[in-house]
């Protein structure tokens, strides 16, 4: 209604108009003027106005204004001070949780499309507590592609919240986003073989040279190679179109080419293995097809094995 009493229209004058049907109510004091056609937008900026002064939308609905989450019925809303609360819409479409907190700066609030939302860093933390490691990796994608992820201020944001809910995953997982440094990656190359081998599989070249480019493993009878990568996502536009280019270029060469990551290695190796030596197969390879214990967990990488070399 402060909308309406600010350009001139009487309190008054209001409740005539909701009264005659020209304005429908959708929240105490929130008015539309053709709810039928109310899109999320408006019952997004309804919520908003409901919740109060200095109130804006956080968390899932948040998250979908910055294009990283799908509308829902629900809305979040965050604002300082006051209680915990739900408020119900007139028309009982949906509900708006209403969050409060005692820490709201004006730099964690911004506006888009018009509408008051908490920053793309503060909407993260607030979802951290919530997410599991593999959705806060997929969130951290989305922001990426929508260019909205500065690793390192949302690290230095980090530090304001140590002992939040969420933090240390989101801190970790932030983590796997930084290039790996060429002794991580020895390491990581090595362990992969080392691991194949044990599973049975024919040793890989490693490092070698074709046609200027050079290959992380290739196993050139059956026209196969596999990149490693050191963290789960180029971020680099540079990099992703040097990635693409080259796997573009083997694969006209005849080449199948597949990307493994050190963090996926790392998190859950025997199903890595497990689909690597699949990859074989689907190339040719005849060797011996290890018993899975269940699914992506093989017995021959139960026993451990002597140490090897590249």
């Amino acid at each position: 209604m402060f909308q309406l009493t600010k350009a001139g229209v009487s309190k008054d004058a209001v409740v005539a108009r909701a009264r005659s049907g020209w304005l429908t109510a959708i929240h105490d004091g929130v008015y539309a003027t053709s709810p039928r056609q109310l899109t999320v937008w408006g019952r997004a900026m309804a919520a908003v106005l409901a919740a109060g002064p200095d109130a804006c939308l956080s968390h899932q609905s948040a998250a979908w204004l910055w294009k990283l989450d799908s509308a829902r019925p629900v809305i979040h809303v965050v604002k300082r001070g006051g209680m915990n609360r739900e408020l119900k819409p007139f028309d009982g479409y949906g509900k708006v949780i209403v969050h409060s907190t005692r820490r709201l700066d004006p730099c964690e609030v911004t506006e888009v499309n018009g509408i008051p939302v908490t920053s793309f860093i503060r909407t993260t933390i607030d979802l951290a507590g919530g997410m599991t490691r593999e959705a806060l990796d997929d969130y951290l994608a989305d922001a990426d592609r929508e260019n909205l992820l500065r690793l390192k201020e949302l690290e230095r944001e980090l530090d304001r919240w140590t002992g939040k809910k969420g933090i240390t995953r989101l801190r970790r997982t932030l983590g796997d986003w930084h290039p790996s440094t060429e002794e991580e990656m020895l390491i990581f190359q090595k362990e992969f073989v080392g691991a194949l081998v044990r599973a049975g599989a024919p040793r890989p070249r490693v490092d070698p040279l074709l046609d200027g480019c050079l290959i992380d493993l290739l196993w050139e009878e059956y026209m196969l190679m596999f990149e490693l990568d050191g963290h789960a996502f180029h971020r680099d536009p540079a990099m992703q179109t040097k990635d693409a280019r080259r796997d573009r270029k083997h694969t006209l060469m005849g080449y199948q080419v597949n990307r493994f990551t050190r963090q996926e290695f790392r998190d859950n190796r025997a199903e890595v293995i497990g689909q690597a030596l699949q990859l074989l197969r689907s190339r040719g390879w005849r060797g011996p097809d290890p018993q899975p214990l269940h699914q992506g967990v093989y017995r021959s990488l139960e026993a451990p094995g002597p140490s090897d070399h590249i």
